[in-house]
């Protein structure tokens, strides 16, 4: 019974890891909608009724918000190279993916960045769903 509480535990832990990785689309826009609507909602529940449109100050800090992303990815790979495979190494190149497809620096080349980032998040989700369900 205790091995099985371990197991269901273990498969929780991963459920919410997953949940927090694509919870994490870092994108200069993204993470400031997503802040955004969270917020609207989370107001709504207590009966108090906001446009997302109040809060568009926060969109001057889409750049904080990708490099909070970039800096939360060094600390885990540098917990990755520490500890060994305590972090997913699929997540890890999801959450890189997602970080470049929000690549802040440049509109130029944006498109590239979305394919790029695209195709590194895509090819985690393959290697996942391969791993997942065989091969």
């Amino acid at each position: 019974m205790a091995k099985k509480n371990k197991i269901l535990k273990g498969k929780m832990a991963n459920a919410f890891g997953s949940v927090s990785g694509v919870g994490s689309i870092v994108s200069a826009h993204n993470v400031c909608h997503s802040v955004c609507l969270a917020v609207v909602a989370i107001l709504s529940v207590f009966g108090i009724i906001v446009s997302s449109n109040v809060l568009m100050f926060l969109e001057d800090y889409n750049l904080l918000f990708w490099s909070m992303g970039i800096l939360f990815l060094g600390v885990s790979l540098l917990l990755y190279l520490k500890f060994g495979k305590c972090i997913s190494t699929k997540m890890i190149l999801f959450n890189v993916g997602l970080l470049v497809i929000g690549f802040p620096f440049t509109l130029l080349s944006q498109y590239v960045f979305w394919v790029l980032g695209g195709t590194i998040s895509i090819s985690s989700v393959v290697w996942y769903l391969k791993d997942k369900w065989g091969k």
